[in-house]
């Protein structure tokens, strides 16, 4: 049997004008950018990496807010950023500036969305293919258009270029529709994961456009946990009582690190690049106020892991967030200009008349055993052939820790979280 484990996140940017547009009239339909999606953008393996490099600094940082608040979290850094690169092609001026230093853009020009677009290629590509598939990894975006609006078309044809998307039109004068369509998109991406982002009272006759991303991931343990060994063990909460919750249990040869203040487990996905990796702080760390788990800074490198035989212990966990408005959490690490009036979203509009209104993002993660897929069986088998000789290292999770969800190919991070209590 092979447990599968799930990760969604959908994330939606919502612009609205400066002035309130004329009511209008019922309509549907799409818009399309004259530029067909570019399936194998060119790119050089430098400068993947320096955007990789930089979108890691902004996940980072963008974790470090959300983490503050010492409560269970999971988001996808890489759906805000590919909603955030979106919105970048239509900035210009101080807007694009501000954007730039808080994505962490190595560069001012075209090459961004294209090489946005490689990695989204790199990243798929690494799943396999329907027929073959080793496991699931869906991404889409969607723009959606107020009918009555005009658009520049660089901007529609940077979008069906590099994101594959073009314009749906809606009518935001009606909120409870405009957000059951994007909901019922959403929907669908996400497996019916996630079914409520959009909320009438993000829409009105005055909204411009709204911009949405989905990541769907699913996988298997390459080594599966032991579902029979599940059992109620002691886990240390923030505020130093203990609680018994279900506690998985693995040996394994896996990569690993054990110091005074960090534990670090690498967990691979059968059949791919993808690995989970566990970051137990110490308490003492945690608790530091300047800097919750000594690891959230701009650039944390990955700690130089051992291969070695460990006996692990580690707690199941679900968590699925409410729908959380970003705003905040982006003004505070520079993001600014883009939620006031002296927004510059000439690229889109080709004028001044707009400014994002909001930026929200919902979240789910299933770390257990019980869900299978026969379909991945072919790929969870394979293991080394023996394990390093004496006492496994014994790494128990029984404390609040931080995971990512991680492509060792090209480093990107596609989901962080923490979990404080299980």
């Amino acid at each position: 049997m092979i447990h599968k484990i799930s990760f969604v996140a959908v994330c939606a940017v919502i612009l609205v004008g400066c002035a309130a547009s004329p009511t209008p009239t019922a309509q549907t339909g799409d818009l399309i950018g004259k530029l067909a999606y570019e399936t194998a953008p060119q790119f050089t393996e430098s400068e993947l990496q320096e955007l990789v490099a930089g979108y890691n600094d902004f996940a980072w940082e963008i974790f470090g807010r959300q983490v503050e608040a010492k409560e269970n979290q999971v988001l996808s850094p890489y759906s805000l950023y590919q909603a955030l690169s979106m919105l970048y092609a239509g900035a210009a001026g101080g807007t694009a500036s501000e954007m730039r230093l808080v994505m962490h853009l190595p560069w001012e020009d075209a090459r961004v969305h294209r090489v946005v677009n490689a990695i989204n290629q790199q990243l798929l590509a690494s799943a396999g293919s329907e027929e073959e598939q080793v496991f699931k990894l869906q991404m889409a975006n969607a723009l959606w258009a107020a009918q009555d609006r005009t658009y520049e078309q660089a901007f529609l044809d940077t979008l069906s270029q590099n994101y594959d998307t073009g314009l749906r039109t809606l009518d935001f004068s009606d909120a409870s529709a405009a957000a059951n369509a994007i909901n019922a998109w959403v929907a669908k991406q996400t497996e019916e994961k996630i079914t409520q982002l959009a909320e009438p009272a993000m829409f009105s006759a005055d909204t411009a456009l709204a911009l949405t991303n989905a990541v769907y991931f699913k996988a298997a343990w390459l080594y599966p946990f032991n579902e029979a060994a599940t059992a109620n063990e002691p886990f240390m909460l923030p505020d130093g009582t203990t609680k018994n919750v279900p506690t998985m249990h693995l040996s394994e040869t896996l990569y690993a690190r054990v110091t005074e203040g960090l534990t670090m487990v690498r967990l691979p996905y059968a059949g791919g690049e993808m690995v989970m990796e566990i970051l137990m702080p110490s308490l003492e760390a945690w608790n530091d106020p300047d800097d919750p788990g000594q690891l959230l800074s701009p650039g944390m490198a990955i700690p130089e892991l051992e291969m070695q035989s460990v006996s692990l212990s580690m707690p199941k966990f679900r968590i699925e967030t409410t729908t959380m408005n970003l705003i905040s959490t982006l003004q505070s690490i520079g993001m600014q200009a883009a939620f006031t009036n002296q927004a510059d979203f000439s690229g889109i509009s080709g004028d001044q008349s707009l400014y994002v209104s909001a930026i929200a993002q919902k979240a789910f993660i299933d770390v257990n055993e019980a869900g299978t897929e026969a379909s991945a069986a072919t790929v969870a088998v394979v293991r080394p052939k023996s394990a390093p000789g004496g006492e496994p290292l014994k790494i128990t999770i029984d404390r609040p820790f931080i995971f990512q969800i991680r492509d060792t190919a090209t480093g990107a991070i596609l989901f962080m979280g923490s979990v404080m209590q299980p």
